[in-house]
């Protein structure tokens, strides 16, 4: 076993009272444990070790402030029992245990809040996106709603104007002017020319013979 190790009277008083750990109690209870105290464990580390201080200073459980005092300012002090001794790591190592699993669940809800909170922003990322790309859709129906009329437009004028077409076909062109009166389409020339040929008239279309007077 180990040989005792003096501190100062504070640090067990602190210790049987439950104060709160600073680096002296952490190092008194270091050692009577023989193993490292995590500060989180303090308050059961002292716990663990309080019978064996008393048992080792056995004025310390009816002494008051003052009887303190007059203990003096140090106290020599051995590590636990062997028994004990195992019983106090083991239980040290099961709290250590314990802490990093409580890290590691507090480190995986944290990694998890942090992905929710970015599939949260991606979601929103995604229907506004979506927003876009359906108002995009709809002005793009629109657009072909609009060319589609037209197209029917188009279409319908051109029917119109090849039913105009074949109206023309069966019916023949008309020329203006009308056609070419009965009977008279052997004396006409070609489209409707003066006819020619044949004796001139004796008064040349003057309507009498000026040489026909001898007095002339």
């Amino acid at each position: 076993m180990s040989e005792a190790k003096v501190f100062p009277m504070n640090t067990f008083v602190s210790c049987l009272r439950g104060a709160a750990a600073d680096q002296g109690l952490i190092e008194m209870l270091s050692f009577v444990t023989q193993k490292e105290v995590d500060p989180d464990f303090a308050a059961v580390a002292c716990a663990l070790s309080k019978a064996w201080i008393y048992e080792q200073e056995p004025n310390l459980t009816k002494a008051s402030a003052a009887d303190i005092q007059a203990l003096g300012q140090k106290v020599a002090i051995k590590p636990l029992p062997e028994a004990e001794l195992t019983q106090a790591q083991a239980a040290l190592a099961k709290l250590a245990e314990l802490k990093a699993a409580n890290a590691a669940l507090a480190a995986d809800k944290a990694a998890l809040e942090a992905q929710v909170k970015q599939l949260d922003a991606d979601l929103k990322a995604a229907k506004a996106k979506l927003k876009v790309v359906d108002d995009q859709n709809k002005a793009g129906e629109n657009k072909i709603e609009i060319s589609n009329k037209k197209i029917e437009e188009h279409i319908k004028k051109l029917e119109d104007l090849m039913a105009q077409v074949e109206k023309v076909k069966q019916q023949g062109v008309v020329v203006a002017g009308g056609a070419p009166a009965a009977g008279g389409g052997a004396d006409a020339g070609a489209g409707g020319a003066p006819a020619t040929g044949g004796e001139p008239e004796a008064d040349f279309g003057f309507g009498s013979n000026p040489f026909a007077d001898a007095k002339w």
